[in-house]
């Protein structure tokens, strides 16, 4: 008998831009009282990052929080 393969789901394509363009504005996280992750972006981070991450917030395959932060 063949060993049985485990298959791997691909991540949403959300969830690939966001490692790919978000993720390295990202300085810090942590959790809230729901265990939602809440990021906290670079100061310099581009405006149109920060774009992009709120229109693929709730396609991306991570449970986010609401709330995000922008260093200052």
């Amino acid at each position: 008998m063949e060993p049985e393969l485990e298959i791997m789901a691909l991540p949403s394509e959300e969830t690939l831009e966001f490692y790919n363009k978000v993720d390295k504005w990202i300085i810090k996280e942590h959790r809230d009282s729901d265990n939602k992750i809440v990021y906290i972006f670079s100061k310099d981070v581009p405006g149109e990052i920060v774009e992009l991450f709120l229109k693929i917030r709730d396609k991306i395959d991570l449970p986010l929080s609401e709330e995000f932060h922008v260093e200052s």
